[in-house]
């Protein structure tokens, strides 16, 4: 039996009453993020041409800032995507615990990224289980699923949420781009 799209609809927003109700759409929101974020968790699929593009993005800046990004790998449409990405999440904040347990660098932020699909391959970003992952996630989460038009639920339970996996880098090399601005003008006003 195949859903409609207003069945489609109603459920979404049923989800979102529950988050509501369960005090889970801000809690991302009140996390804080280091100024100068540079080691990302990426959740994708590993040959997903977006996760392709955004690496590419990011670690060929033509700055040359440099960021450690390791990938944990996710399926990243279907019915077993929420359970994927959420197993991911909880795979990045295990391996972020014995990060600090050990005294090294964990992790600054989550970075969920699909490219984009039909309405169908991008249903998977509105289940509940998923937004609750998300939404509990002691990291910043960022995401950057479907195409411009697409604002699923795992986007508003989100730290942040960008429209493409190249966006996504962009925002990283903008805040280094915006501190080295800074310093540039500190040094300015010391040398007058």
């Amino acid at each position: 039996a195949r859903t409609s799209i207003g069945e489609k609809e109603l459920q979404k927003r049923k989800t979102i009453e529950r988050l509501e109700r369960d005090g889970l759409t801000d809690m991302q929101k009140e996390l804080g993020l280091p100024e100068l974020p540079y080691a990302l968790a990426v959740i994708s699929a590993s040959g997903a041409a977006g996760y392709g593009d955004f690496c590419d993005h990011l670690h060929n800046n033509e700055y040359g800032f440099v960021f450690r990004t390791e990938l944990f790998e996710a399926t990243m449409q279907g019915a077993n995507a929420p359970q994927s990405i959420a197993d991911a999440i909880h795979a990045i904040e295990e391996t972020n615990k014995s990060a600090i347990k050990a005294g090294k660098h964990a992790f600054d932020a989550v970075l969920i990224m699909r490219g984009g699909g039909s309405n169908i391959d991008l249903d998977c970003f509105d289940d509940y289980s998923l937004a609750v992952a998300i939404a509990n996630c002691s990291l910043p989460v960022f995401t950057a699923i479907g195409h411009e038009r697409d604002y699923h639920i795992a986007d508003m339970v989100a730290h942040e949420h960008v429209k493409t996996p190249t966006a996504l880098a962009d925002e990283f090399i903008s805040r280094y781009i915006d501190e080295d601005a800074a310093i540039e003008a500190y040094s300015t006003r010391l040398r007058l």
